[in-house]
């Protein structure tokens, strides 16, 4: 039997297969191929920083600014992740990204939250939407972003993240943020330590994040690697996104395996799979060939990440029913 397996750091606008994308462009006139086709939404090789893997999301922002374009592409991505055989998706998305027509937040998340149910409805696997609060973004919008969360949690809604061009403002503009999510019993986690400092780590956890996405600076730090382990931090580690960006140098300077052998609490992610051309299982296959991860390692990463996750307790409960008794044995 396949493993089982989980992703708690999927971007919605960075995995549209390119069958959505064709049909949405079809929508609005666009010319797809003439315009690249599939290479303008894949970093590739030559990426070579941050800001080149990110300028791949900038059809899928044109694409997804209605209800109907943010209803179907959700219910397609949470569709295809159960054909793939997860057990578990938390997908995360910014609904300040998608008001240029006019959208308002709260029916953006409203339109994810539809399709998602709609593309889990006949499948095992459980799927919750994060709320991305931009970096760049205005602090009004940053703070509804928040509001709405807290409003929608429980009703599709696991928690919130911070996103976006990491350090470009200082992590303690954000901390009232999360403080006010933490007094209201928000989940949240912070892209911290992607390719920034490892200060950025520690200003998330002391935040009171209880994961950090991607965290690959920590490797420079032995107080900051103290910290997530004492803390009991879930990482939530991209590796191919990792290498696009350049968050690390070369596959075997990735620090994945020297988290998992130093008792981090890691799991291994897609991020982006469209723009990281990459799935779980390629995620896993990689880490494998390269790292020297186990078939029990994997198992054991995926079990960090179930209990890393936002969804309340008698919904995880459930899944670790089903993990335990699913998975297979070597």
């Amino acid at each position: 039997m396949k493993l089982l397996e989980t992703d708690l750091h999927l971007h919605l606008d960075g995995s549209l297969s390119i069958e959505t994308v064709r049909l949405l462009a079809e929508q609005i006139g666009y010319d797809f191929e003439g315009q690249g086709g599939r290479e303008s939404l894949i970093a590739g090789e030559n990426c070579e920083s941050l800001v080149d893997y990110l300028k791949c999301f900038d059809l899928p922002g044109q694409l997804l600014q209605t209800e109907e374009a943010l209803e179907l592409a959700s219910f397609h991505l949470t569709e295809r992740l159960a054909t793939q055989g997860l057990i578990l998706s938390e997908i995360r998305f910014a609904p300040q990204l998608h008001m240029r027509k006019g959208l308002t937040m709260e029916r953006a998340v409203e339109a994810v939250i539809r399709g998602i149910n709609k593309g889990t409805a006949r499948s095992p696997m459980k799927a919750g939407l994060l709320l991305c609060a931009m970096v760049n973004g205005p602090d009004r919008e940053n703070e509804e972003t928040f509001e709405i969360a807290r409003a929608y949690l429980g009703k599709g809604v696991v928690g919130v993240d911070l996103a976006g061009p990491e350090g470009l403002i200082p992590m303690e503009h954000f901390e009232p943020l999360f403080k006010e999510a933490g007094r209201n019993s928000v989940p949240f986690t912070i892209h911290a330590g992607e390719c920034g400092d490892y200060e950025n780590i520690i200003k998330a956890v002391h935040c009171g994040a209880k994961r950090i996405g991607h965290g690959c600076a920590a490797i420079k730090s032995e107080a900051c690697m103290d910290l997530l382990k004492k803390e009991k931090i879930t990482l939530e580690m991209c590796v191919i996104s990792n290498l696009q960006t350049r968050a690390v140098p070369s596959i075997g300077e990735h620090p994945l395996k020297a988290f998992y052998d130093r008792g981090i609490r890691v799991t291994y992610n897609t991020d982006n799979m469209t723009v990281s051309d990459t799935t779980l299982e390629k995620e896993a296959e990689l880490i494998k060939k390269h790292m020297g991860f186990t078939e029990a390692d994997l198992r054991q990463m995926n079990r960090y990440a179930l209990e890393g996750a936002f969804l309340n307790e008698g919904e995880k409960e459930k899944i670790f029913a089903f993990f335990d008794n699913n998975n297979y044995n070597e």
